[in-house]
């Protein structure tokens, strides 16, 4: 469910409580737990679901897909990420934290459930499967079979809407000088996915997140790749209208060069040197791009059926 901006402070009380409700190791609110039978004799991998800005773990669209899942495969144990002590603290903190903290978060979270101990599919909702591909890079204790994302800025947003492209790009005109400010780089979660491709320079300075998780610093983390790599599948799905992920072939890894030329994976230095594994998986035939029509997270359940659920959560 995409939650009215007003409801949402610009900067939340919980900075600096990135770790709350973490240790949770029984059911809760959007946890959603099928039955003994499936924890004994698991039909199915579990699933784990990170979900977007704006959006919390346990309503609204996300709630549906989980439900939706778990009525298909009867048995299966999903588990949705949820941050903070209630939803609405969740909310707060995919809009206002720290995501280097947050994933360390996760990984406590995950490790810490004994239903994922054999390892997991991951569904990631938008910004919420940059997070979980960065949980593959950085953790993956226990480790990610297929990962799935809708819609995720994989190669970051060359422009963050605050309350909708008309009213708030005038406000904006120079939006690196707003979103790599000490005042939001370190709290605002969608500058932390911000990259301006004029401005190459300030952002591997400044942005405290995405180059770390890309590689994109001259020292490399052999790790990252090494994680990533072993995926069996990573399936990427891009929005053929999506106005909210700019550009949208970031989905993909696409992105910008400095003159705005739109730029393929495959002809990017982070796939010819490997930097965090993505040409190893297309070698193997494990790197999957997906597209469907329609704006930002516009799909059906029955999509999600064909598309994901059949072929990779089974």
């Amino acid at each position: 469910m995409i939650l009215p901006t007003a409801k949402w402070p610009r900067y939340g009380a919980l900075a600096g409580r990135p770790c709350l409700g973490v240790a949770i190791t029984e059911p809760m609110p959007g946890f959603l737990f099928t039955g003994k039978d499936s924890m004994i004799e698991p039909q199915y991998l579990p699933v784990v679901i990170w979900h977007g800005r704006y959006e919390t773990c346990c309503t609204g669209d996300v709630a549906d897909l989980q439900n939706f899942i778990n009525t298909t495969l009867p048995g299966i144990y999903t588990h949705s990420i949820m941050l903070g002590n209630n939803e609405y603290e969740d909310g707060l903190l995919s809009v206002n934290a720290n995501m280097n903290e947050q994933v360390d978060c996760v990984c406590k979270q995950l490790k810490d459930n004994e239903n994922l101990r054999n390892g997991f599919n991951a569904v990631g909702i938008s910004q919420g499967g940059l997070f979980l591909r960065a949980y593959v890079e950085r953790c993956n204790d226990p480790p990610v079979h297929n990962l799935i994302t809708l819609g995720s800025p994989q190669a970051g947003a060359s422009y963050v809407p605050f309350c909708g492209n008309e009213i708030c790009k005038p406000q904006y005109p120079e939006q690196h000088i707003y979103l790599y400010s000490d005042e939001v780089r370190f709290r605002y979660v969608s500058a932390q996915w911000f990259k301006d491709p004029e401005n190459i320079d300030t952002y591997l300075e400044k942005n405290i997140f995405l180059p770390d998780i890309n590689n994109e610093y001259k020292k490399k983390n052999a790790t990252y790749a090494k994680n990533l790599s072993s995926l069996n599948k990573f399936v990427m799905i891009q929005f053929t209208n999506d106005s909210v992920i700019i550009p949208k072939e970031s989905a993909w890894f696409w992105f910008y060069d400095k003159d705005y030329n739109l730029i393929p994976i495959r002809e990017q230095e982070i796939y010819h040197e490997d930097w965090i594994g993505l040409k190893k998986l297309d070698e193997l035939g494990n790197l999957v791009f997906k597209e469907t029509v329609g704006d930002h997270l516009e799909y059906t359940l029955e999509y999600f059926k064909t598309e994901v659920l059949d072929p990779y959560l089974k």
